[in-house]
């Protein structure tokens, strides 16, 4: 017994405890302090160093989901999906007895909170045996997968001074799933214990013992497991001040002899002193740090744009997550967050070999396109008006919006699309000419850094969307920028004279680029500095554009801010057609409208009509196919306001050049020379 004693002393030694409530060693008495007392210590103790640095890192949630295959999570703890937990980020908030040493981790499984008006996160409902969360973790127990862990900078129990807001720590087990009573609720909590034994953790203190040698190492003690005399449950004895049925249906549940236990537990120093015996069956899903260049091969065209090519990779010098911001490939130093970063900011980049992608692998056509395209109309949606003459060879399908406005679908076929100059030859230039794309910071998002699920490049006057794209003045446009802005050009006004309005040429021009999977969603172009029509170029893959009524003007008020809340009602209603409740509330407004109501009067009728209904999406009202070198012009002011479009490429290469007209005097003097061009006889378009 000698030398297991010694063993077990040595791992008393350099295990340090920074939790409260939490007992250091059996030998040692729990040293019990408030949460407040306990915040006080960390905020005025100097933080340690680490032993090492972390195998991965990131300053942004975004990057590190982009980079790290096994934690895909953008928001909350835990990413689990298919039934198992593959990562679990400990961060901020992990709850009451939350314990990190060299080797274990016990944390609080996440869901079922709510913030309160500390931002301090509290159990809203109970967790159950049956909550996702916690059967994804089970799940991965029981199937010996190992789970990746990530420490953020914002957790204090370890007391360590981290080197990034986001480390990448190592593989570990998932060795025991229990609840305990939080409060009036119960919550499932977790004991992770690291998979590699053999090597000190990087973040251990910089001066701590190396780890005991395994075959030194004492794998046979265990606390104590006791049966239930009321639900039969084996429950592991977790707390130093005795043993508890852990099962949260049994009546006995977090009771000690019938009693509710003493608010400040200690761990069972058993329990965080023992090691599960090696168990090579225990294997990861993925890699811990992917080396995500080694399995593209550039020769190949159908790579260069695929799914995993514009996903995010660990530099191979500084180790940071890095995300796909150009079209050609990798800049680690480009993206990054802040100052620092950016002030040691590392020299890696890799660009790929742009092989063009054939039509072919875009197309399913026999050959690339049909000769005249039939259109076949979903009846659940609006139908267009079909003009095959006036624009020969397109066929001008135009959708009427009542009081809006209009959009214009000019549907293309191969003679066309084969052209000089023409989409398909347009297709393949694009892919490798130098246009400067680039994906862009979204302005306002959920996770802070997100960035456009699309590359993107303006020419011509400054054009501000959800994101600030710089601009490039029409002079360093390349030629078949200006092909297809010609191309634009005519489909605006062909489509704006048509609908009897007056005519301004766009002297703007957005090219989006999507590779597989990528697509836009929900939004509207209905900025003040733009004129009133929208024209848009589909080149490549595919997609498919939704048009629908916006929240609010479906509704009558704007999205409520919490589940409890009633929206605001519009102060001004347009009623529209197909809105909800459309009948009453049109009589409503000509009641108010003529002074028969009163303005609370008509408020509260309002109010009345939406009285235990929860909003919902406005249906969407026009579905469009957009095929290769078909263009669509959207316009009418109002079609902007009242409604908004997403656009969903097939999961293929796809350009989207879209032309506008922006106001001059929403632009700096000295930007309205970009937007200023002359074309070329051969690059303005005639409609064949």
């Amino acid at each position: 017994m000698a030398p297991r004693q010694a063993v077990n002393r040595r791992q008393a030694v350099e295990r340090p405890v920074r939790a409260g409530r939490i007992a250091k060693t059996k030998k040692q008495q729990a040293i019990k302090v408030s949460s407040d007392q306990l915040e006080a210590t960390v905020n005025h103790e100097t933080l340690e160093s680490v032993y090492g640095t972390p195998p991965a890192w990131s300053e942004c949630r975004q990057q590190l989901c982009d980079a790290i295959p096994w934690f895909r999570c953008t928001q909350g703890a835990m990413y689990h999906t298919e039934g198992f937990c593959y990562g679990f980020l400990i961060d901020a908030d992990g709850g009451t007895r939350t314990y990190i040493d060299e080797e274990i981790i016990i944390t609080r499984i996440g869901g079922c909170c709510t913030k309160d008006s500390e931002g301090n996160l509290t159990l809203e409902k109970n967790q159950d045996p049956e909550n996702a969360l916690v059967q994804s973790i089970i799940a991965s127990q029981n199937s010996k997968l190992a789970v990746g862990l990530v420490i953020g900078s914002k957790n204090k129990t370890l007391n360590r001074e981290l080197p990034h807001r986001y480390n990448i720590m190592d593989w570990f087990r998932v060795t025991n799933v229990w609840f305990e009573k939080i409060g009036r609720k119960h919550g499932a909590k977790v004991r992770f214990e690291k998979l590699n034994l053999a090597e000190k953790s990087w973040w251990a203190a910089k001066d701590s013992l190396p780890p005991v040698p395994l075959n030194e190492r004492d794998f046979e003690t265990k606390p104590e497991t006791l049966k239930c005399e009321r639900c039969s449950t084996e429950s592991v004895r977790l707390y130093e001040e005795g043993w508890m049925c852990l099962e949260p249906g049994c009546i006995d549940f977090w009771k000690f002899k019938n009693a509710s236990p003493p608010a400040d537990l200690t761990f069972n120093p058993y329990f965080l002193s023992s090691r599960s015996h090696p168990d090579p069956a225990i294997q990861p899903h993925y890699s811990l740090v992917p080396d995500l260049l080694s399995t593209l091969d550039e020769n190949a065209a159908d790579v260069s744009t695929s799914r995993i090519a514009w996903k995010g990779l660990v530099c191979p010098m500084c180790f940071k997550c890095i995300r796909r911001t150009f079209w050609q490939g990798w800049k680690c130093d480009d993206d990054s967050i802040n100052i620092e970063e950016c002030a040691s900011s590392c020299p890696f980049q890799k660009f790929m070999n742009m092989n063009s992608v054939s039509l072919r692998v875009v197309l399913d056509h026999f050959e690339l396109a049909p000769i005249k395209r039939a259109i076949l109309f979903d009846r659940k949606f609006s139908i267009p008006d079909i003009d095959d003459n006036t624009f020969f060879p397109y066929r001008k399908l135009t959708y009427k919006v009542d009081g809006v406005g209009s959009i214009t679908h000019f549907v293309s076929n191969k003679a066309i699309n084969s052209r000089a100059n023409g989409p398909d030859n347009l297709f393949i230039n694009l892919q490798c000419g130098d246009l400067g794309l680039k994906r862009f910071r979204l302005q306002s998002s959920l996770v802070a850094g997100t960035l456009t699920s699309h590359f993107a490049v303006n020419y011509g006057m400054p054009y501000k969307y959800v994101v600030s794209v710089d601009s490039k003045g029409f002079d360093e446009a390349p030629n078949d920028m200006l092909h297809a802005l010609g191309r634009l050009l005519w489909a605006t006004e062909k489509a704006v004279i048509s609908s009897g309005d007056h005519y301004l040429p766009p002297n703007e021009l957005l090219t989006l680029g999507y590779f597989e999977e990528m697509k836009i969603g929900f939004h509207d172009d209905g900025e003040s500095s733009l004129g009133p029509s929208i024209a848009t170029l589909s080149l490549g893959a595919k997609a498919t554009m939704f048009v629908r009524m916006k929240y609010k003007y479906f509704n009558g008020s704007t999205r409520r801010a919490e589940p409890k809340q009633i929206g605001a009602l519009l102060q001004d209603d347009p009623v529209l057609k197909d809105c909800m409740f459309e009948g009453e509330r049109r009589a409503l407004k000509e009641e108010f409208d003529a002074g028969e109501i009163s303005q609370d009067e008509y408020d509260e009728s309002r109010r009345a009509l939406s009285m235990g209904r929860k909003g919902k999406e406005a249906p969407v009202a026009i579905k469009m196919e957009l095929h290769h070198g078909d263009l669509v012009v959207m316009h009418g002011e109002n079609l902007q306001k009242y409604y908004e479009h997403s656009v969903v490429p097939e999961n293929k290469l796809r350009f989207a050049l879209t032309a506008r007209y922006v106001k001059p005097n929403y632009v700096a003097e000295r930007e309205i020379q970009k937007g200023q061009f002359t074309l070329t006889p051969d690059q303005i378009y005639d409609g064949k």
